[in-house]
């Protein structure tokens, strides 16, 4: 059915009405995702969400369910609503995984202190993922479907990048028309139009070993030669373009003080904004590689990984102008935004298809034990997109 049949008062007092009714029932489910250990790769806690996840969904009437298994990762989901004769496709998105770890869920339980309900992986991302299945629910029930397949893909490896979902990503990608991702909504309720990636970078040095007190001149420090590489990177730090080069995990030394290092590494992780900033990230890791500091070592830096980033264009805010629409029927303006973190969402972008970010509940303190969510902002968003979906 087309926008201009559908009487946007009518929209929204469906869409209000049936976010109200589901939001006690996403808050109990939420409650027992907050009590599943499911850090990326862990296949028995991913199982346990996953049939949480598939009853929700099938409340759908008509849904199909696809599973997709990745060894040391978990299960994919991917479920399809499709009309007889659909016009067009939309994806939606969410993850399953957390960047917790066993244990982890039974130190930090699931509580609540007025409108702020605390647990882990709650709004990253597992509150997105039910205010998607619930606002396609509450409008199949209301007949304001558009005339489209909806597919949706909740991904388990999201929090490493994505190594292995993209490849579910592209079975879904042809045709798709538009993409709506659940991450959590932030800062004013914006939607994001924009994110950076980031590159996964290996600093490995090689240099001779010898006896820290008998012969030191003889040895060449990789250790040292890391710390000087390291400085180097942060030395082509670019604050204005948002080219920084983070140094995490450091490794040398592994004989002890009394022994000069002859091997060292370091995972170094960059953010960028475009693809030209990935170009510039290669140009200076090249440049840097060959700057040796202690003479008779040698440097090795690589590019293990990258997130491409989700840059602002066209297509992107005309979808995002859809989603700005739906809630200004709801009394909401919604701002358009940016984020500095990476998502599924830039993968959907970098691959041509119009995507939108931070559609689900309202977050608070992600990656943190204090990790915690709006309540109402379950029955807000789950309004906005039954919205979203009643106009396009």
């Amino acid at each position: 059915m087309s926008q201009n049949r559908r009487d946007p008062e009518q929209v929204v007092a469906a869409a209000r009405k049936g976010a109200a009714e589901a939001q006690r029932q996403q808050i109990e489910i939420i409650k027992q995702f907050a009590a599943i250990d499911c850090g990326t790769g862990d296949e028995e806690g991913n199982a346990r969400v996953v049939e949480i996840i598939d009853r929700q969904l099938k409340l759908i009437k008509g849904i199909e369910i696809t599973h997709h298994y990745a060894e040391g990762y978990g299960i994919h989901i991917v479920a399809r609503l499709k009309p007889e004769k659909p016009e067009g496709k939309i994806l939606l998105s969410a993850h399953t995984d957390t960047v917790f770890h066993r244990g982890d869920t039974a130190a930090y339980p699931y509580h609540e202190d007025g409108d702020t309900a605390y647990g882990l992986g709650i709004v990253d991302c597992k509150g997105g993922i039910l205010v998607a299945i619930h606002a396609v629910r509450i409008m199949q029930e209301a007949d304001m479907l558009p005339n489209k397949e909806i597919v949706f893909i909740f991904n388990c490896d999201e929090e490493t990048g994505t190594p292995n979902g993209h490849a579910v990503f592209d079975t879904e990608i042809p045709g798709a028309e538009m993409a709506f991702v659940f991450e959590p909504s932030r800062d004013e309720d914006g939607v994001l139009t924009a994110r950076k990636g980031a590159c996964s970078i290996t600093v490995e040095v090689f240099g001779k070993k010898a006896h820290s007190g008998v012969n030191y001149l003889d040895g060449r420090s990789a250790t040292v030669e890391l710390g000087h590489m390291l400085v180097r990177l942060y030395e082509n730090n670019d604050n204005v373009r948002g080219i920084q080069f983070n140094p995490a995990a450091l490794y040398g030394g592994d004989y002890g003080t009394g022994i000069v290092s002859d091997h060292a590494t370091a995972k170094v992780g960059v953010r960028v904004a475009c693809q030209a900033d990935i170009d510039k990230v290669k140009e200076i890791i090249a440049r840097v590689e060959k700057e040796t500091y202690i003479e008779g070592t040698k440097t090795e830096i690589r590019i293990d990984r990258i997130s491409v980033p989700m840059e602002r264009n066209e297509k992107n805010v005309q979808l995002y102008e859809t989603v700005h629409k739906a809630g200004l029927l709801l009394g909401k303006d919604l701002p358009e935004q940016a984020s500095g973190g990476s998502g599924d969402a830039s993968y959907f972008s970098y691959r041509g298809v119009p995507a939108v970010d931070a559609l689900g509940p309202y977050m608070y303190k992600i990656h943190s034990t204090d990790e915690s969510m709006r309540l109402s902002s379950f029955e807000e968003k789950t309004a906005l997109f039954a919205v979203v979906l009643g106009i396009l």
